[in-house]
């Protein structure tokens, strides 16, 4: 009994058996003036062959121009971001956290989509917390439309216009990322065009 005590103890507190990897994330950032809506999918899987619970934190960008969410969502969901089931939120020391049960050897994509407010035409989807589990995303892929009658002002992250040629919608995508910055993004106004008579 005490040896079976100490495996688990080491099992849980140290990093040499495998634990569940976060590998994947597919995010679509939509933008309209004073408001960014975000919709992630992220897909994480348990090589063990014991079950894991997965309790994590949802990282929102909260400053002084851009307010908590007040609307969010967190559910179980297919690859394509069909809701399965949804998580029940929890909100402890001011932050939105949740947990979903891997059962050994299993996958889950987990959606996660909020809406935030924002005084300025600027934002930011945090990217650096994949750094916390020590290992790079096989992949990665964002997106971001923008309204008719905005414009993309600039993005620390390289987009192409969406191969659809869908008008103002921007992607990027990454293989083995590990990313040492968050996306930031802003957008304008689009410039109106004269007509000439």
């Amino acid at each position: 009994m005490a040896l079976m005590l100490i495996g688990l103890a080491l099992y849980a507190g140290c990093d040499v058996f495998p634990r569940v990897r976060f590998d994947r994330e597919r995010i679509e950032v939509w933008i309209v003036p004073q408001q960014i809506h975000v919709s992630g999918l992220y897909h994480y899987s348990n090589p063990s062959s014991l079950p894991e619970l997965l309790s994590l934190g949802v990282p929102f960008p909260v400053d002084a121009q851009h307010a908590a969410p007040s609307t969010y969502l967190i559910a179980t969901s297919t690859a394509d971001g069909r809701i399965v089931e949804p998580v029940r939120a929890q909100l402890r020391w001011g932050k939105v956290g949740f947990r979903v049960v891997l059962p050994p050897h299993e996958e889950r994509w987990v959606r996660v989509d909020y809406v935030q407010g924002t005084r300025i035409p600027r934002g930011t989807y945090i990217l650096t917390t994949t750094r916390e589990w020590h290992r790079s995303l096989e992949r990665g892929d964002y997106t971001l439309h923008l309204r008719d009658g905005l414009e993309l002002a600039s993005t620390n992250y390289q987009p192409e216009i969406a191969a659809t040629g869908e008008k103002n919608t921007y992607s990027f995508s990454r293989t083995d990322f590990y990313p040492s910055e968050d996306w930031n993004f802003a957008w304008r106004e689009a410039a109106r065009v004269e007509k000439t008579p």
